[in-house]
């Protein structure tokens, strides 16, 4: 039983209170009927079900359900039972006489088990749940074999015959046993949600306090009623029913319970053009009645009217409702993918900072109704809407102004910080909003810092590659360059000898020898740089053997692990050798530690470099230098990433890189080199 039991329950009860004004138009009203306690319980249960129909919360869905339907029909099956001579009235009056108990007990000792969220009470509260059930089931057939004249019937009708009637149930022992049942499985319901309502902390509180004092509320109103003669006593036992679907309703719309604020936006804003197209049908028809008298006509044109004014009336009562409930004319799933639009939108860094942050702020300030917001990133941009100079410097909420901050995050990396002012500060239910929206601007963020990461990628690339140029160029025209230079002029030199002085000559082409072997020797110096030759010759395994070997020292010793590699690409090759040898290189010569230790591997399609020295680790806040960049963007170049881990025992820096030599069209690149503190680190002066 879920949505159709609380329309079941709201049908059933808006019948019921068609049926008491035909009664009451009659001069059959009855006293006491306690209609109006049956119509309350039967609306507001029943709505309560249907506005949870999209929600978790099966539990409460059904519980509200079966208490609205027993209530509605038991409404129904009472006043049709006082039409008369109608057929079914004596089986109507005997379910009326009873089912009403069903949704009375429920309220007070079953429902309370299973607020807020509908799951059903731990094992601890288990049992007691149980006895509210046990305590449902025999009220209601004690109270289904309590014969009429013994029941709250009114005098005039006490002559009427229960049909299964027994006098057991007027007993004094069983009406003492129900009642201390009934007393018994209220008191602990109403502990269970107290309970939990001490145990909860935060938005969960503010939420179990309203239903706590919605529950002590019915149970009030409901001893109360007992104490009135009849005619207040139905008042009173209508307004019972009200106080936990009441504070249901306000643990919706200001502490985010369920988090079905849509629903209750487009529930409502139905409800509201539903009673208005009625109004304008039903005015126009008496209007046109009046005018032209015994006319046909008036219901079509009245039906015209009508669905002419529906659709603009729609259109500003959602706006109205949305502005009411959400902060803004729009539902929050319309505006987050309006956000999505203009991201998607978006082409390049400074458009992604001039229209999606501003436009997240914007946003952020329209749902809290906030007089201003600033979003500032950890790289320093800056997005800011409305009225920001409250802000000021301080980095802590300040409720007395008003000011909530809250940080953004995504992938447990910090993004950003999201300001919020507005004039007497935020409740629950706006940083429940807040909470929403940061999630939402903390992905907005990232994509931000990513769009600027791979633009300062790019630049650091062509950079690297223009420094890379300018040195080359350099030892080009300074160093072999004017060696060729003299060499050419020494042989020019020794030509114009060769005819005269043939000696000489000869003397001048030997001492030529050693500078051109030096030239040669400096030109394959340029190409080794550019790339290793023995890559090509012995391969990356070898390499790396052949590296280890040349970097050790008797101080120092450098092993390497490293199995055949063969089939790398050329790309890989390069990015893996330079990686490795700028790490030993570091280690070698700053860690100051007794040995250097080499890895390479292939694993799950990627190679896997690490190399660990034991020396005495990093600063705590290591400020990265020109060789770790380098591995760093070596790394990133080919879609992988580089960690540095470092602790007491050393550091240990590794690098996964994918097989595929394909450099992926869009990366996410860290904004940040991730550097992971794995124990108290040594100081250290060591910067790679």
């Amino acid at each position: 039983m879920g949505a159709v039991g609380g329309l079941v329950a709201v049908v059933t009860g808006i019948l019921g209170g068609l049926l008491h004004a035909v009664n009451a138009a009659a001069d059959r009203v009855h006293t006491p009927s306690f209609w109006f306690m049956g119509l309350a319980t039967a609306i507001a249960y029943g709505a309560v079900s249907v506005v949870l129909r999209r929600s978790d919360a099966v539990w409460i869905r059904r519980v509200t359900a079966a208490i609205g339907a027993s209530s509605g029909l038991a409404l129904l099956a009472m006043e049709w039972a006082w039409l008369g001579a109608v057929p079914l009235a004596g089986f109507a009056l005997w379910i009326g006489s009873w089912l009403w108990v069903v949704a009375y007990v429920a309220i007070l000792s079953v429902l309370p088990h299973v607020l807020p969220r509908g799951e059903v009470t731990s094992p601890r509260w288990r049992p007691a749940l149980w006895l509210s059930v046990a305590t449902l089931v025999v009220a209601s057939t004690v109270w289904a074999i309590t014969p009429y004249d013994q029941q709250d019937f009114p005098l005039e009708l006490r002559e009427l015959v229960n049909p299964i009637g027994m006098s057991l149930a007027t007993h004094p022992v069983t009406v003492i046993g129900v009642g201390v049942l009934l007393l018994v499985s209220t008191a602990l319901a109403i502990a269970s949600l107290a309970a939990r309502w001490r145990r909860s902390g935060g938005l969960a509180r503010q939420q179990l306090k309203w239903l706590l004092l919605g529950a002590a509320g019915t149970l009030v109103l409901a001893g109360l009623a007992r104490a009135f003669p009849a005619g207040p006593t139905e008042v009173i036992a209508g307004l019972a029913m009200l106080p936990v679907p009441i504070a249901l309703g306000i643990a919706v719309l200001r502490h985010g319970l369920w988090e079905i604020d849509v629903v209750i936006s487009r529930s409502i804003t139905y409800a509201a053009l539903s009673a208005a197209v009625i109004v304008v049908y039903l005015t126009s028809v008496w209007l046109l009645g009046s005018i032209l008298g015994d006319w046909t006509g008036a219901p079509v044109v009245a039906t015209a009217l009508a669905a002419l004014v529906a659709l603009p009336l729609h259109a500003r009562l959602q706006r109205w409702v949305n502005l009411r409930v959400h902060g803004d004319v729009e539902e929050p799933h319309v505006a987050l993918a309006r956000l999505g639009d203009r991201l998607a939108a978006a082409s390049d860094p400074q458009e992604l900072s001039t229209r999606v942050l501003p436009a997240v702020v914007e946003q952020v300030t329209r749902s809290l109704r906030a007089s201003g917001a600033r979003l500032v990133l950890v790289d320093g941009t800056t997005a800011v809407f409305g009225n920001t100079a409250v802000f000021g410097d301080s980095i802590e909420t300040d409720v007395a102004t008003g000011v909530a901050r809250v940080s953004l995050t995504y992938g447990g990396l910090p993004t950003g910080e999201l300001m919020v002012h507005r004039p007497g500060g935020l409740d629950a239910s706006d940083h429940l909003v807040l909470a929403r929206l940061a999630t939402q601007a903390g992905v907005a963020a990232h994509t931000v810092l990513l769009a600027h990461e791979v633009q300062r990628a790019r630049e650091a690339v062509v950079v690297a590659r223009e420094e890379e140029r300018r040195q080359l160029r350099r030892d080009l025209h300074d160093d072999i360059g004017p060696a060729l230079a003299a060499v050419a002029l020494q042989a020019e030199a020794a030509l114009k000898l060769a005819v005269d002085d043939p000696d000489a000559a000869a003397a001048l082409i030997a001492r030529l020898a050693p500078r051109l072997n030096q030239a040669v020797g400096d030109v394959r110096a340029l190409v080794h740089e550019l790339r290793p030759p023995t890559l090509d010759e012995f391969g990356l395994a070898a390499s790396v053997h052949e590296l280890a070997a040349r970097m050790s020292t008797p101080a120092v010793p450098v092993t390497a692990d490293v199995p055949d590699l063969a089939g790398l690409s050329a790309a890989l090759d390069v990015a893996a050798y330079r990686i490795v040898a700028e790490a030993v290189t570091n280690a070698v010569r700053h860690a100051g530690g007794s040995s250097v230790q080499v890895r390479l591997a292939v694993a799950g399609g990627n190679l896997e470099i690490e190399v660990f020295d034991d020396g005495r680790g990093l600063p705590a806040e290591p400020v990265p230098g020109l060789g770790l960049t380098s591995m760093r963007l070596r790394a990133e170049e080919l879609g992988g990433e580089l960690c540095l881990a470092t602790s007491a025992l050393g550091t240990r820096l590794s690098a996964r890189i994918p097989l595929a030599t394909q450099v992926p069209a869009e990366r996410p690149v860290p904004t940040r080199l991730p550097v992971d503190r794995l124990a108290d680190t040594q100081p250290a002066g060591r910067l790679a």
